[in-house]
């Protein structure tokens, strides 16, 4: 098994709180799909040899939540040449993919960039409410703990030189790990023009 594989099992046997969903557990067609999406990803990424590790919170319910892929909705998917006819698949079916807000701002950007930057969360699992799944909470002290180990994990197959923290959440954790790290505004609630002009910074 190489390390990709082993990665992925470590987050597919994860247990997390009643208030969080392992997007990877369990035997369920969403969760193989999720599984190997997130496999072609990272062994696209690995071919690439990325630099820079553009790294969100969580996933969100409309995007990472059902592609596994962070920063990837279903229309991403479909649609962007980077994943477009590459054996990425889809939970739901034409017309009903759903489509983030988040994911369309940051792939409408990086496709401007040949250096793609690999893409993670600091919780990679989807934190929501004990009485609503399809919505999202920011992770707590604890799951940022749970997150940073598969952070150092990840970081330890790919030659990342700089993280661009998307939000606070993830930058504090950078900073008490001692990366090499710029701040960038997370795409939503407004900050999408201050995300694009950062972006363009970071990846000139």
């Amino acid at each position: 098994m190489n390390k990709i594989d082993n990665f992925i099992k470590k987050l597919s046997e994860e247990i997390v709180s009643e208030e969080t969903t392992n997007l990877y557990i369990g035997n369920s067609v969403e969760s193989k799909i999720r599984r190997e999406n997130l496999r072609l990803y990272l062994n696209k990424m690995f071919e690439i040899k990325p630099t820079n590790l553009l790294l969100g919170e969580a996933p969100g319910y409309k995007g990472c939540g059902i592609t596994g892929i962070a920063f990837t909705s279903e229309r991403v998917l479909t649609e962007n040449e980077f994943y477009k006819d590459q054996g990425f698949e889809c939970i739901n079916k034409h017309p009903k993919l759903e489509s983030e807000i988040s994911a369309t701002i940051v792939w409408n950007e990086l496709q401007n960039y040949s250096n793609k930057p690999l893409i993670w969360n600091i919780f990679p699992f989807h934190p929501h409410t004990t009485t609503d799944k399809r919505a999202n909470r920011t992770p707590n002290k604890a799951e940022l703990e749970i997150g940073t180990r598969y952070l150092i994990e990840l970081l330890d197959i790919y030659p990342i030189d700089k993280i661009i923290a998307l939000g606070r959440k993830p930058e504090s954790k950078i900073k008490d790990l001692g990366y090499n790290h710029v701040y960038v505004r997370h795409p939503a609630n407004g900050g999408k023009n201050k995300f694009v002009s950062g972006i363009k910074v970071e990846l000139k």
